[in-house]
C-alpha cells in the first residue's frame, strides 16, 4: 500500500482506543475537564452502566461560544501552549484528545455558558461524520457534557463491554477515587434515575473524615491514623492503618501524586516495603496517601491514561516515602501496644489517632476486633529450652533496664523465639504472647462491643444441635460479640460473626461462644477464648520482633510465655 494520510475520522477513532476503553474512561476524562475548569459541584447521570448515556454537569468557568467547535477538534486544549508547559503540568488533562475521541464513537452534545456570556450555546457531533453544529441553548453557568449511545458506530468495541452492573461499578470506583482527591468538590452520582453516591463538599476536618468513611468504610475511618511529613519539596500526608488491622484484600490502596490517582510501581514498592516487617500473614497495606512535589520534578506524560508517572529523582522519592511510612508505623505500633483500644461499632466518630512522621503519637487509636487464624495448642518447648536455668532472678529495676536491650536471635519450630540481652538468654513463646496481647485488647473491646463481619454465605444451624431454647439465648451479649442471627422455623441463620470466628468452622464457633455466654463467663475469660483464634500456626523472624516489642511493653517476665536459659560459661565455650 502507498503511504497516505489517515482520514481525521479514522485517526480520532484510533485515538479513542487509548482514551475510551470503557464508559468509566469517558467519565474520568470529562470529570477531570470539569475539575480543571474550577468546578465545585458535579452531577453525574448514568444510564445502563454508561453505554446508553453519560451526562455530567458542572459549575465551572465554561466555554465561550467561539471555542465550542474548536473544543471538539483533535489536539485542542487550553492547558498547554508550548513545549515548556509540558515540564510544569499542573492540570489533570492536557492532551486535547478526550472530546474529539469521545465524539468519534458516540453522540456527543456539549452545552456551556461562561458567567460573562449572556446566553448558553451547545455544540453537538455524531460519530464518523464529526461535523460540529452549534446552536443556542438554555443552561446555567457551567458546562454539561452529554454522551449517548457509546460505541454505537463501533460494534467490535461495544460487544466487549461487560454487564451493566460491572460497567457501573467501574464508574463508581472512578468517582470514589476522584472524590478522595478533591475534598472541596461536591459529587452527586445517579444511575438509572436513582441516587447512588452523594458526597457534599468537605471543607472541615470532620467533613473530610465523613467522606473518608463513606468511601473507604467506617472501619477504615475509625482505625486509620494520619501522617504528615515534609522534607524540602516533598510532602506526604494522608491516612495509614495499623498493620494488624490492615485488610486481606487491596481494595483500599489509594495513592495520589499532585492530585492524580496513581498505580505506580515505585510508589507501591515503597509502601509495601515499609509495611513488610510489621504486616501479619495474608494482609496487605491499607492506606490513602497524598504525595506533593513540584510539577517540574515529575513527568505525567508517560501513560495514555495517566496511571503512571516518572519521577526525575526516583531514588529520593522512594527513600523519602519508605522512611516516613516506616517511622510512622513504628510509632503507631508502639502506641497500639501501650494504649487502650476503643471500639466504635454503633456510631461514627471523628476522633482518631493522629501522629506526625516526625512527632510522637497524640491520642489512642480506635480499632476493631483483632483478626487472624486459630493457633493449635499443646506444643512443647524445644529441647534447648531444657538447658539448666541460671536460677537467678534479677530485681524489677534490673529487668526494666534489660527489656530495652532484648533482641531476637532466631525462631525455633516457628513458635519459639530465642531472645537475649547483654546478660541473659530466654525462650519467648510467641503464641502465648500473641494470645495474651490479643486477650488484653479484646477485654477492653468487649466493654463496647466487637465489630462483626458479614458471612459470605449465611450459615444455617439446626436448633436441636444448640444449647437451650432460642428464646432464652442472651441476644444482647451475642450482639456485643459481633454475632447477628435470625431464627427461621427449626433453624438459626447466622449472618454475621466476629472476624476471628468467621475464618474457621462457624457452626462450632457459634455453639461454643453461645455456651460460654450462657455460662455467664466474664469478659476476661471470654476474651481469652476468642484470642486463641487470633494466633498463627507459625511466626517469622519479623513477626517475632513485633511480638517481642509487644511483650516488652505489656507483659512481665513472670508470665509463662518466658523461660530463662543460662548463658554458657567459659568452660562450655
Amino acid at each position: 500500500m502507498a503511504i497516505q494520510q489517515l482520514p481525521i475520522e479514522l485517526a480520532n477513532q484510533i485515538a479513542a482506543g487509548e482514551v475510551v476503553e470503557r464508559p468509566s474512561s469517558v467519565v474520568k476524562e470529562l470529570v477531570e475537564n470539569a475539575l480543571d475548569a474550577g468546578a465545585t459541584q458535579l452531577v453525574l447521570d448514568i444510564e445502563q452502566g454508561g453505554s446508553k448515556r453519560i451526562r455530567i454537569r458542572d459549575d465551572g468557568c465554561g466555554i465561550v461560544q467561539q471555542e465550542l467547535t474548536l473544543a471538539l477538534s483533535r489536539h485542542a486544549t487550553s492547558k498547554i501552549k508550548n513545549l515548556d508547559d509540558l515540564e510544569h503540568i499542573g492540570s489533570l488533562g492536557f492532551r486535547g484528545e478526550a472530546l474529539a475521541s469521545i465524539s468519534s464513537v458516540s453522540r456527543l452534545r456539549l452545552i456551556s455558558k461562561p458567567a460573562e456570556q449572556q446566553e448558553a450555546w451547545q455544540a453537538w457531533a455524531e460519530g464518523r461524520d464529526m461535523r460540529v453544529n452549534v446552536e443556542p441553548a438554555a443552561h446555567p453557568n457551567g458546562t454539561t457534557a452529554d454522551i449517548q449511545d457509546l460505541f454505537f458506530n463501533t460494534p467490535a468495541r461495544r460487544k466487549f463491554l461487560r454487564t451493566e452492573k460491572t460497567e457501573f461499578s467501574h464508574i463508581d470506583e472512578v468517582i470514589k477515587r476522584i472524590a478522595l482527591s478533591r475534598f472541596e468538590v461536591g459529587f452527586q452520582l445517579n444511575h438509572n434515575g436513582k441516587s447512588v453516591r452523594n458526597f457534599p463538599q468537605a471543607i472541615t476536618e470532620r467533613q473530610q473524615l465523613q467522606r473518608l468513611a463513606k468511601i473507604c468504610g467506617s472501619g477504615f475511618a475509625e482505625q486509620a491514623s494520619t501522617i504528615d511529613a515534609v522534607d524540602g519539596d516533598f510532602h506526604l500526608n494522608g491516612w495509614l492503618v495499623a498493620p494488624e488491622y490492615c485488610r486481606h484484600q487491596g481494595d483500599i490502596q489509594y495513592f495520589f501524586v499532585n492530585g492524580r490517582m496513581m498505580r505506580d510501581k515505585l510508589l507501591s514498592h515503597a509502601v509495601r516495603q515499609a509495611y513488610e516487617k510489621y504486616l501479619p500473614n495474608e494482609r496487605v497495606p491499607t492506606f490513602v496517601l497524598y504525595f506533593e512535589l513540584p510539577a517540574d520534578q515529575v513527568d505525567v506524560n508517560v501513560h495514555p491514561a495517566k496511571h503512571e508517572v516518572r519521577f526525575h529523582r526516583q531514588r529520593q522519592v522512594h527513600d523519602f516515602i519508605l522512611a516516613r511510612i516506616e517511622q510512622a508505623l513504628m510509632q503507631l505500633v508502639s502506641a497500639e501496644s501501650s494504649q487502650p483500644i476503643v471500639n466504635h461499632q454503633h456510631h461514627y466518630s471523628s476522633t482518631q489517632s493522629s501522629f506526625s512522621a516526625r512527632g510522637a503519637p497524640s491520642s489512642a487509636q480506635s480499632g476493631s476486633s483483632v483478626l487472624g487464624e486459630r493457633k493449635a495448642s499443646g506444643s512443647l518447648l524445644p529441647n534447648a529450652a531444657k538447658m539448666p536455668s541460671s536460677g537467678v532472678r534479677s530485681g524489677p529495676d534490673t529487668e526494666q533496664k534489660k527489656e530495652k536491650t532484648w533482641r531476637v536471635l532466631t525462631v525455633f519450630n516457628d513458635v519459639y523465639a530465642l531472645i537475649r540481652n547483654d546478660s541473659a538468654l530466654a525462650w519467648l513463646n510467641l503464641a502465648k504472647v500473641h494470645t495474651e496481647c490479643v486477650s488484653r485488647k479484646l477485654t477492653k473491646q468487649l466493654q463496647d462491643g466487637l465489630n462483626g463481619r458479614p458471612l459470605l454465605v449465611p450459615v444455617a444451624i439446626n436448633l436441636a444441635n444448640l444449647p437451650g431454647p432460642a428464646n432464652l439465648w442472651p441476644q444482647q451479649q451475642l450482639n456485643e460479640c459481633g454475632v447477628v442471627y435470625r431464627c427461621q422455623r427449626e433453624q438459626v441463620i447466622i449472618e454475621q460473626m466476629p472476624e476471628m470466628l468467621r475464618q474457621g468452622n462457624v457452626v462450632s464457633g457459634f455453639s461454643d461462644l453461645l455456651k460460654l455466654i450462657m455460662d455467664e463467663v466474664d469478659n476476661h475469660e471470654l476474651a481469652g477464648w476468642l484470642a486463641q483464634f487470633a494466633c498463627h500456626d507459625s511466626y517469622s523472624l519479623t513477626q517475632a520482633e513485633h511480638w517481642l516489642m509487644q511483650w516488652r511493653l505489656q507483659l512481665s517476665e513472670n508470665g509463662d510465655a518466658l523461660q530463662w536459659v543460662s548463658l554458657p560459661g567459659e568452660n562450655d565455650v
